[in-house]
């Protein structure tokens, strides 16, 4: 159950998308790539004016149909953020450190990988660092719990204004938390009515766990 198997991908009204964007948001200076074309993702990046941090999420589709506009994307981003199944299928290794390291070669300053049940690893040329998950009782619906993640590690980057170790771990940390919240419940029936108050505690609970 901790293995996703797709059977078909439907791209939808996202197969001839082509984002607009106003002059304010050209300027906004945390950037996150969510999962869609290279080709789309590159386009967008393109568009706007030197942001301060910009993180990538794809997919095993356009690691397998759209494999060298990833790549050419790799070499402009900060941050890419992938599964371990994702992260093996593009580095071609198996061991989710020599993935790391291979990621890091393609460009991206730090790798990200999401282990599902298992907790998250961060790889960059400076320093390691690896989060359990928060160890939940009860899973309802694991769907979008990636997304969770990633929109509380850039949320929280993007309050810090900054991406040195501590703020990198920290968001691990929050982007953790929020997505523990999301598999509690299906779709945003759990995460809709989510405040600051409830991920702070949940953290220091959190914190607690995994002291030693």
């Amino acid at each position: 159950m901790n293995t996703a198997i797709t059977l078909r991908t439907h791209l939808g009204v996202l197969a001839d998308f082509k984002p607009r964007l106003t002059e304010a948001q050209r300027r906004i200076k945390n950037v996150f790539l969510a999962n869609i074309d290279p080709d789309i993702q590159a386009h967008f990046l393109n568009r706007m004016h030197s942001p301060r941090i910009v993180g990538l999420d794809s997919m095993n589709y356009w690691i397998h149909n759209k494999r060298k506009g990833l790549i050419k994307l790799l070499k402009k981003v900060d941050i890419y953020v992938a599964n371990d199944q994702e992260s093996r299928d593009l580095s071609g290794e198996h061991n989710l450190i020599k993935a790391a390291a291979k990621l890091r070669s393609l460009g991206p300053k730090f790798v990200l990988i999401k282990k599902g049940e298992h907790g998250v690893l961060l790889y960059s040329d400076k320093f390691v660092f690896s989060l359990p998950a928060w160890p939940a009782k009860k899973v309802i619906d694991p769907t979008g719990a990636g997304d969770t993640f990633a929109g509380g590690f850039m949320g929280y980057l993007a309050r810090a204004g900054k991406a040195n170790e501590t703020a990198l771990k920290n968001a691990i940390a929050y982007g953790t938390i929020a997505a523990s919240f999301n598999i509690e419940g299906f779709g945003l029936s759990r995460t809709s009515s989510l405040t600051l108050r409830d991920l702070e505690l949940r953290k220091k609970k959190f914190r607690e766990c995994i002291s030693f």
